[in-house]
């Protein structure tokens, strides 16, 4: 049975895109909204990954600590959540070592894996993919393969793969030194994101589980992700106090109350672990064989 990426983000809910400029003194339901995640995630005996924002982790280390004490997989989220196409290559560098050193401190354990804000990890950041692996990563999860009027790679691989550096969104030939695990979209032709945000509150539950499972059924892990405030009613109400448009509300809010029952039934229904476990997983089973078998691209 294929084992899916069950994934959070962990960043302030004011520092979404389309409320970052909309909110003065905002109270950060950061601690609640983890507590939440933790304790269902216990309910279900999962283990999952942490993408956290390192100026979070040195504003709550202890809260990230006790995400890894649940053992759990704490990543990188970046320093301050800024899209990597606001930063030039020196910046980027300077927020990765502190991102990483700010979770060494609350953890312990320097992160392997690394999520960008925003999926900003696209043809106008190539550069990327070359400076994790200069930095030691083992995996990135930046890929949302399919373009969205946010982000997005149009043709990028569905599947894990190894990322060129040259050439981020092609399968390197032969074992490399990072692997790419790209977000879950229905179909690998028809490329209906359902990995998570957004479109996990707003499509119905029966449509994540046929994406999933028709990844599953192709052998494709699905990597999906939340974060933590989308399960914490009262972030709903703040979002609603902070003056944003109708339009910013709704994409920022809209499904919050529902997305508990969705997550539970997808635990259910589908097998969920950490991402370096997946990565390490794929590497595994490929090995040597990698130079022969091509990512699934633009479909089957």
């Amino acid at each position: 049975m294929t084992t899916n990426v069950l994934s959070f983000d962990l960043e302030h809910w004011y520092s979404a895109t389309l409320l970052r400029d909309r909110v003065a003194d905002p109270a950060t339901h950061v601690e609640g909204s983890v507590a939440i995640v933790l304790d269902t995630l216990a309910a279900y005996d999962v283990r999952a990954t942490f993408f956290v924002v390192g100026e979070l982790a040195r504003e709550h280390p202890s809260l990230v600590a006790r995400i890894a004490d649940a053992g759990h997989e704490v990543a990188s989220h970046g320093h301050t959540h800024r899209p990597l196409f606001e930063l030039d290559r020196e910046t980027f560098a300077a927020e990765l070592d502190r991102s990483t050193r700010a979770i060494h401190d609350a953890t312990g354990t320097a992160p392997t894996g690394f999520r960008a804000p925003n999926f900003s990890v696209t043809r106008r950041t190539p550069w990327a993919i070359g400076m994790l692996k200069a930095a030691g990563y083992r995996y990135d999860s930046s890929v949302f393969p399919v373009r969205t009027p946010m982000y997005g790679v149009s043709g990028a691989p569905v599947e894990p793969y190894h990322p060129a550096s040259d050439a981020p969104f092609e399968a390197q030939v032969g074992q490399g030194d990072l692997v790419e695990l790209p977000l879950a979209v229905a179909h690998p032709r028809y490329r209906l994101p359902v990995a998570g945000g957004f479109y996990a509150r707003t499509l119905p539950t029966w449509l994540l589980e046929r994406g999933i499972a028709t990844l599953n059924a192709r052998g494709i892990p699905a990597t999906i992700y939340f974060h933590p405030w989308e399960f914490n009613p009262a972030v709903a109400r703040a979002v609603s106090a902070a003056g944003a448009s109708r339009y910013e509300r709704f994409v920022s809010a809209h499904g919050i109350r529902r997305l508990q029952e969705k997550l539970e039934t997808l635990l259910d229904e589908f097998v969920f672990g950490a991402a370096s476990d997946v990565a390490r997983e794929y590497v595994n089973k490929t090995g040597a064989s990698d130079a022969t078998r091509p990512p699934v691209g633009r479909g089957r």
